[in-house]
């Protein structure tokens, strides 16, 4: 077992790392509240019997994961986002149903699926010509039955085969990786705020003077073959933070 010596003390990687995933878990179940104080060092140190060094370097991993605020004279308290479904911490796309794994239940609808020719706007953004035919689905992804984000994926199908709305109404990456033997790469993405749309309103549950999250992205195979161009929406209040790969060029995401 790696351990590392500090102050004269010995502190296991896996004994900071226990606390710290406990303390998450009290987070996203709601035991500590958004803008709540956490409890003190010496008292976390106590019900762990741990020293204040093993609490203080548990600390340092929710810090790390922005789910604490720490301000020195004013303690420890959650941060505001802490329970967000929407934060990503990967530096590879992999799929709502993925990310949210062992966090929470996720149900689609599907809301719209056809093949249809590309615009030039997703000609560009795919790399492919103007008589390749594309799936254009729209879904509704929830989150333990509430709303969670507005999917518009279009894909070409000289890439993705095979692809049903029955499919489309589970996981698209899930069959991309599984039944095709595909491996999703690395994706670009860009992040805006938007007023709610009429699809906003209706499906995500918003008012009207809600701010939208959206997320425009472009997700490459790992031979670099785009599949994927989407326009993802997302309510204000469901995260923040997106961590993107940055091995691709970012040229034309101003579009």
């Amino acid at each position: 077992m790696i351990k590392l010596k500090v102050e004269k003390k010995v502190v296991t990687i896996s004994q900071y790392k226990e606390i710290a995933n406990t303390l998450k878990e009290r987070i996203r179940n709601g035991d500590y509240r958004p803008g709540q104080h956490l409890p003190s060092q010496k008292k976390l140190g106590n019900e762990f019997n741990t020293s204040r060094v093993t609490i203080q370097k548990a600390l340092d991993e929710l810090s790390n994961a922005n789910l604490i605020l720490r301000r020195q004279g004013s303690g420890t308290k959650v941060a505001p986002n802490s329970q967000s479904t929407l934060d990503i911490l990967s530096s590879q796309y992999e799929g709502t149903t993925k990310l949210f794994e062992g966090r929470g239940k996720v149900s689609t609808k599907v809301l719209k699926f056809q093949i249809r020719l590309p615009s030039s706007h997703e000609q560009k953004r795919l790399a492919i010509s103007d008589s390749t035919p594309v799936y254009d689905v729209l879904r509704l992804r929830n989150v333990d039955e509430e709303p969670y984000e507005l999917d518009h994926s279009v894909m070409p199908l000289s890439v993705i085969q095979n692809l049903t709305e029955t499919i489309a109404s589970k996981s698209i990456y899930d069959f991309i990786e599984t039944t095709l033997g595909l491996k999703v790469g690395s994706s670009i993405r860009k992040i805006t705020a938007d007023i709610p749309q009429k699809n906003d309103i209706e499906y995500l549950k918003c008012d009207h003077g809600e701010p939208i999250l959206q997320v425009s992205q472009t997700v490459h195979l790992s031979d670099g073959r785009a599949f994927e161009y989407s326009q993802t929406r997302h309510r204000y209040d469901k995260g923040g933070i997106i961590v993107i790969n940055n091995t691709l060029s970012t040229n034309g995401l101003d579009a």
